[in-house]
């Protein structure tokens, strides 16, 4: 399975501050096996790859704008380590209750961090086609300059079926506050 993230700014917000961002996440029988990020905001330009390597119990970084390339022996049989996007859909398998925190081993920018994710409540969310339902929200800290670079707070509404499908997200940022919400769910046979 591979999952890709893309954020761009807005043409209005692109005249003042560009964003492109680009994440993508490949697993493999539940495991994560590569994940890349490129990433261009205002200034700032990343493009760094991940390589998991369960067998070998090894994890590949490279940053190619730097010119790094490290190798970490990692034992992940008994701490399997996430990229930040194969973590989140990590997460979705567990079981959420409310007041209770996660956590996850992460690798991210040339780090194992240890990522905890808050189970602040349940609550009833507009979900489309459906009306209200039943969702789990979450706040994920992770302390990283990867895709979520820890600037404040995210929240993230999942549904409380066991789908635990991503209905809304919620960040601060330095001028206000970016929500998302699903508009839309196609199932693809």
């Amino acid at each position: 399975m591979t999952t890709a993230l893309s954020k761009n700014s807005a043409p209005v917000i692109s005249v003042l501050y560009k964003g492109e961002d680009h994440a993508t996440s490949t697993l493999v029988d539940g495991k994560p096996l590569n994940f890349r990020i490129k990433q261009r905001e205002g200034r700032y330009r990343s493009d760094k790859e991940t390589f998991f390597d369960s067998s070998a119990g090894k994890i590949v970084y490279a940053d190619y704008l730097k010119g790094i390339r490290t190798e970490h022996e990692v034992k992940m049989k008994d701490r399997p380590a996430w990229d930040v996007i194969s973590g989140f859909y990590h997460l979705r398998t567990l079981a959420l209750e409310a007041g209770k925190t996660l956590s996850l081993h992460v690798f991210d920018s040339n780090k194992m961090l240890k990522a905890e994710v808050h189970v602040l409540r349940r609550e009833k969310v507009a979900f489309p086609g459906k009306g209200p339902m039943d969702a789990f929200v979450i706040r994920p800290v992770l302390k990283t300059e990867g895709l979520f670079k820890h600037k404040g707070s995210i929240l993230i509404w999942l549904s409380a079926d066991e789908r635990r499908i991503p209905v809304r997200v919620e960040t601060k940022v330095s001028i206000g506050k970016v929500v998302a919400e699903l508009k839309k769910v196609e199932i693809s046979r």
